[in-house]
């Protein structure tokens, strides 16, 4: 039998091998985000300041709110926020706290959605729970004296691949079928005119980019943006590419907050862990390994230095 012929579970195997990360890194982003919550807290405390009849849950647990939530209960959560955060910073119950943290986050998100405000960084917020199991906790942190200190879970990581491919795959729908592929359309062009009309949020290179008037150039802008963020999902079983894929979005956030004004600096987290591998594992096109033995030496979860 060869290499590629194996069982779907032996595939699946080798794939959370091949995005196994590094412990320490991994540990490394666990203090940098805790510190990240800690020195630049997402506001709450105005959500209880807003008028009543402001408030519009979306569909969703958040729409059986009647009215905001009292200002004692935004500020409680703030304060539960900052002391998960310093829990998670030193390492102490780092799983339940990642999943407890995931919880606030989401929370806080849901309540500051509920006025009409809509962004894209709900994986920010998921972020803690995924880590917590994947192991962010195995340096550094006062669980590494524990029975599993530095060990890290491919699985973990390899579920947040398929998390963060669905999520852009979510956002690429829409636009096919608004109208992005219609080649008499230049979506991201009317986007950017309306940020050009209302400077509120507009990015440094925003002029600069509305005086280009070639239809190409926009059409394939329109191209591109659906490409990057649809086809993520269906290369998470090739990790090589899936982390090219990664590469590509980066460069087109850092277009987007240069143009639109927005800021996605927070998804460096999001992304870096998918760079957390071996050296021999990042350029791996594949999740199969050339021999089984070397597999059976070395687990998805396993200590990983």
């Amino acid at each position: 039998m060869t290499a590629l012929a194996t069982s779907p579970s032996m595939m699946v195997e080798r794939l959370a091998h091949a995005y196994q990360p590094n412990s320490s890194a991994l540990s490394i982003t666990r203090i940098l985000f805790a510190m990240h919550l800690l020195l630049f807290p997402t506001d709450y405390s105005w959500v209880a300041q807003v008028p009543a009849r402001f408030f519009n849950p979306p569909p969703g647990p958040f729409a059986l709110l009647e009215n905001p939530p009292a200002a004692g209960l935004v500020a409680t959560l703030e304060v539960v926020r900052a002391v998960l955060s310093v829990a998670l910073l030193i390492g102490v119950g780092t799983l339940p706290v990642s999943v407890a943290l995931s919880a606030v986050l989401i929370v806080g998100a849901g309540l500051t959605h509920s006025f009409g405000k809509v962004d894209h960084f709900i994986l920010y917020e998921l972020f803690p729970v995924f880590m917590g199991f994947a192991g962010w906790g195995a340096r550094f942190s006062f669980d590494a004296h524990a029975k599993s200190a530095g060990r890290t879970s491919g699985y973990a990581i390899l579920l947040w691949a398929i998390t963060v491919g669905y999520a852009l795959f979510s956002a690429a729908v829409p636009k096919m079928l608004t109208g992005w592929l219609d080649p008499a359309r230049q979506a991201t062009r009317g986007y950017l005119s309306l940020d050009v009309a209302d400077p509120v949020k507009q990015g440094i290179l925003s002029d600069w980019m509305f005086s280009i008037k070639a239809p190409a150039f926009w059409k394939l802008v329109d191209y591109a943006t659906v490409f990057a963020e649809g086809w993520l999902l269906f290369v998470v079983v090739a990790p090589l590419f899936f982390r090219v894929g990664v590469l590509i979005l980066l460069g087109f956030h850092a277009g987007v907050m240069l143009t639109l004004g927005i800021d996605f600096a927070s998804y460096l987290f999001v992304y870096s862990v998918f760079f957390f591998a071996p050296p021999r594992d990042l350029l791996r096109w594949h999740g199969v390994q050339s021999s089984q033995a070397r597999l059976a030496r070395t687990p998805s979860l396993r200590r990983s230095e």
